[in-house]
């Protein structure tokens, strides 16, 4: 199998030999399951900012809309608010090695961080959820634009697919259906979908999919996960509370490294995780 390589706007490279990327959350919306990861006013979301930069993020990603199948639900123009004032007070404290990852699956709301962002002459990805369901236009917006964008596996709605296979298996076709539009598939990150995005859900099957992750390289593209402070952690410690699943997610980081993640997107970007990062990236080289 060839390493799994790629470059984003030539300047960010991803890879099997490359340090892993951390990708630091930062949350714009108040119906979030983990309160403690909400910045929502222009000082939070510069301390936020400066300080996931210092600790070593690479990747910010702005969520104006909770993607938790409980939250409440908000309109399109609220997500669209809520993004642009959190761009135009990142975009102007960011260096230029920082890239914005704009969590959505509406095609609104990407032009306009596009917008924003060329405003600033900032780089963006984009990141769906619902792997271009939701809004398929989305897709044909980045294969226009030539954005990158991390597709999470879903089938019907966001997070719906149980096993690694399926999970191959839908990506597979997605990948496919982007390519015959004329989109690069080397700008294409994939997030295997942990957590209870679906009642049907259950602890077990996130367990697997990490357990699995390997199994990815065969689509050979950068692989995401998003872990931190989700309910399977929750539920397998007995912590209702996500503020107190740190640990939890710090363990499950390590494994998911090891089994060959090449980015980390984090609520928790700190010095704890950079060295639980480089040990476990240190293993998996030694092999």
């Amino acid at each position: 199998m060839n390493e799994i390589y790629a470059k984003f706007f030539n300047f960010l490279e991803i890879g099997d030999n490359y340090p892993t990327i951390i990708m630091g959350v930062l949350n714009l919306s108040p119906e979030s399951f983990y309160k403690g990861s909400v910045y929502d006013n222009k000082k939070k979301i510069e301390f936020a900012t400066k300080s996931m930069i210092e600790n070593g993020a690479v990747i910010l990603d702005l969520g104006a809309r909770s993607t938790a199948p409980w939250s409440e639900k908000i309109t399109i123009e609220e997500e669209i608010n809520r993004m642009e004032t959190a761009m135009n007070i990142v975009c102007k404290i960011i260096p230029d090695n920082i890239i914005l990852s704009i969590d959505t699956q509406y095609r609104r709301v990407a032009e306009r961080s596009l917008e924003i962002s060329a405003k600033f002459k900032k780089k963006i990805i984009i990141n769906d959820v619902s792997c271009l369901k939701t809004d398929p236009s989305l897709g044909d917006f980045v294969t226009e634009n030539k954005l990158p964008i991390i597709l999470m596996a879903s089938k019907e709605v966001p997070g719906d697919l149980l096993t690694t296979a399926e999970i191959i298996q839908e990506f597979e076709k997605t990948i496919e259906l982007l390519e015959r539009k004329g989109y690069d598939g080397k700008k294409i990150i994939l997030d295997p979908g942990i957590g209870r995005w679906v009642e049907k859900k259950t602890p077990e099957f996130d367990l697997k999919i990490i357990g699995n992750l390997n199994e990815l390289r065969s689509l050979n593209k950068p692989i995401l996960v998003a872990i931190s402070r989700k309910s399977f952690i929750g539920a397998l410690l007995n912590i209702k509370e996500p503020e107190k699943r740190l640990n939890g997610s710090l363990s499950a980081t390590a494994i998911a490294i090891y089994k060959g993640a090449h980015i980390i997107r984090t609520h928790d970007v700190n010095q704890q995780l950079m060295e639980i990062i480089k040990i476990a990236k240190e293993i998996r080289k030694n092999e």
